[in-house]
């Protein structure tokens, strides 16, 4: 009965610490994607929002490639959503080239805005999506191959 109750508390002291590593993992992760200042796919870097309207709060962050479309996924919270946004599109227009390939209308909550501009890479574009609510917005980048087509 000893044996037995000492390799449950081994079993058990393994998976507390594999959760603490794991823990620590995806803590570091979100921690240096808060401090990140450009989203980078390929050779194609933006300056995140961060960058532009200070440091807001990472949720979420994810990355995949899917039919050779290659996306990055960035969840933050924010009481400031509307201006942070206003000012992120218009620094992406004037500074970074990119277009808006979808009408924005910020005083509606939630929406979408979308903007796209071409890649370094030839004959390949990258699109960014945001979706955004009065408490927060997730910037997708995409990048693929296609065409541009402005708004």
């Amino acid at each position: 009965m000893k044996k037995s109750l000492k390799i449950i508390l081994i079993i058990v002291a393994c998976v507390i610490g594999i959760g603490v590593v794991g823990g620590g993992i995806a803590f570091g992760i979100v921690s240096k994607s808060a401090n990140m200042k450009e989203y980078k796919l390929g050779d194609d870097t933006v300056k995140s929002i961060n960058a532009v309207v200070n440091k807001r709060k990472v949720v979420s962050v994810s990355s995949s490639t899917s039919n050779g479309v290659k996306s990055k996924s960035v969840e933050y919270k924010s009481s400031t959503a509307q201006g942070d946004l206003m000012k992120y599109v218009e620094y992406l227009v004037k500074d970074e080239g990119f277009v808006l390939t979808k009408d924005i209308d910020l005083s509606n909550v939630p929406a979408t805005a979308q903007l796209g501009k071409e890649s370094k890479d030839a004959g390949q574009i990258l699109i960014m999506t945001i979706d955004y609510t009065n408490f927060g917005y997730t910037i997708t980048l995409q990048k693929g191959e296609g065409t541009l087509t402005r708004y």
